[in-house]
């Protein structure tokens, strides 16, 4: 028992001087370092790997993007775009999601609702004419125009989280993990691609670095409230189930008004608050809905009665006939679909009678229902890469619908060891919560960073739960894998800043047990 003891007590000295030989080379480090730290130069060096890792990425053989689904093919014509080899594209063996399509043929635009990803699209277009004055569109240029406008966004992201932080050594974490999130295939690859996620990402990022960097008082805080009202209200324009965020970002930038002193600040934060409000109602009216027919049956076969305990009372509640509830479950892109879209008792008897307000309703009657919905989403939401969609192109050999795992250390992780549950998400919060919401709500005069950094954390929050919850009410959980880039963006910022506020604290628990020493 004794040489037990004794060899207990050996590996605890050891495993003690270990961790006290780790702090004293990191102490030592942060010595050397400490008049050479700078959150902007170690930001502008994660902006620059970010940016080689782009490049090698998205630029260099084999070209890396998304394969094309029913999302992308429908967005297609809109954007005056056509497979090259129109006749094997008609071909029932031809699968555009299987391989990275790189180039298209320009043809003749079909009459589209106004959307900001239909103008990046546009100008990417006349880029590639301009430089090859040919009949052929190469989505690269698209891709390039995507990675220039989200650079300075991953800088502005990354050097607010730094600026919490008060040494070296938690810099370079913090560096480091942003490059490997934010910087990971599951992000970039969308840039080659015809799908809105890329624009969805780019002004995600752009909102958290402006929202967040409000945090203390700053000669830039006038373009940080610029940044955020431009970029709120491109979020808004993108989609129209993107309007609510304008709701929200207008209600971050009134809350602001109690924390910045200037007046000429606080005017800013009043008319940012009446842009993004404008933009929000606009876009809610203007821009096209991605939800369809198909959505609307998902939405109670695969949403409402998939997470009901009695589907016949379900439909009695909806005063649908009960023989209704064979379709518990069942979706239209099954293989053997129960029923086609086309069958006119399928609307008369069963989807004429619901709309999305009467199923946000049920959702509100029976919360754990909602829950239920949300945790299918959040869950979806750790895998951001469409799992049917290649990476690559069909001349490159690969497999069909084959994913590069280049610099994917993050989505990998995500996949397959993360805790996918909505149970992650509430830790979040709790976590950032904890650190900074006690101190919002139990003093009068409050903190900056944390006042800030708790309205911000909330306001993200809420953005990607909202828009779960309207993919949710239009399309049940069938088109969660198309529609999960917000709650996944939301998701990842969230755990960054997270990051960032748990070494602040342990640096500061650390200077506490130093001086009582």
């Amino acid at each position: 028992m004794a040489d037990i003891k004794g060899k207990r007590n050996k590996i605890y000295t050891a495993l003690a001087s270990a961790l006290n030989l780790v702090k004293n080379k990191r102490r030592s480090l942060n010595q050397r370092m400490e008049q050479h730290y700078s959150p902007t130069h170690l930001a502008l060096m994660a902006a620059a790997a970010c940016m080689l890792i782009m490049v090698v990425m998205l630029f260099v053989p084999s070209y890396l993007g998304v394969a094309n689904d029913s999302v992308a093919n429908h967005k297609m014509k809109g954007f005056g775009l056509d497979y090259l080899d129109r006749e094997s594209s008609r071909d029932e063996e031809f699968q555009p999601n299987e391989y990275f399509t790189r180039v298209y043929e320009n043809i003749y635009a079909d009459e589209q609702e106004f959307t900001v990803h239909t103008l990046f699209v546009k100008l990417a277009k006349a880029v590639d004419y301009f430089f090859t004055k040919d009949h052929l569109f190469d989505i690269r240029f698209l891709g390039m125009l995507y990675g220039l406008l989200w650079l300075p966004g991953i800088f502005l992201l990354m050097k607010t989280a730094l600026e919490r932080v008060k040494y070296f050594s938690e810099g370079v974490v913090l560096a480091v993990a942003g490059v490997i999130i934010f910087a990971d295939v599951s992000y970039l690859t969308y840039f080659n691609s015809l799908y809105a996620d890329a624009l969805l990402y780019i002004c995600l990022v752009y909102i958290a670095g402006a929202a967040l960097a409000l945090h203390k008082k700053s000669r830039w805080s006038a373009c940080y409230i610029l940044v955020l009202t431009i970029f709120g209200t491109v979020f808004c324009f993108i989609s129209k189930r993107c309007f609510i965020a304008g709701v929200l970002f207008a209600f971050f930038c009134i809350l602001q008004i109690r924390v910045l002193e200037e007046y000429r600040l606080k005017r800013m934060l009043v008319l940012a608050a009446a842009v993004l409000l404008t933009g929000s109602i606009v876009s809610f009216f203007q821009c096209a809905e991605e939800f369809d027919e198909t959505g609307k049956y998902h939405a109670m076969t695969r949403g409402v009665l998939l997470q009901s305990q009695n589907p016949v009372e379900t439909l009695d509640d909806f005063g649908i006939d009960p023989s209704y509830a064979v379709l518990a479950d069942t979706s239209l892109y099954d293989y053997f679909p129960v029923s086609e879209l086309e069958n006119p008792l399928l609307h008369e008897d069963f989807m004429d009678e619901y709309n999305t307000g009467e199923v946000a309703l049920y959702y509100i009657k029976h919360p754990g229902a909602m829950i239920s919905m949300w945790d299918i989403g959040i869950k979806s939401a750790f895998n951001l890469r469409r799992s049917y969609c290649g990476n690559y192109e069909s001349s490159v050999g690969m497999p069909a619908m084959a994913k590069s795992i280049f610099w994917s250390a993050w989505s990998i992780f995500k996949e397959r060891s993360a805790p996918k549950t909505i149970g992650y998400l509430v830790l979040l919060v709790i976590l950032f919560s904890v650190m900074s919401g006690r101190k919002v709500f139990n003093k009068r005069v409050v903190d900056r960073w944390d006042y800030v950094y708790f309205t911000g954390m909330v306001i993200f929050l809420l953005t990607g739960m909202a828009d779960l919850t309207y993919v949710i009410l239009k399309s049940g959980d069938a088109q969660l894998v198309q529609f999960n880039m917000v709650i996944g963006v939301v998701m990842d910022i969230l755990f960054y800043y997270v990051l960032a506020e748990i070494l602040h604290k342990l640096n500061i628990l650390e200077a506490k047990n130093a001086e009582k020493g």
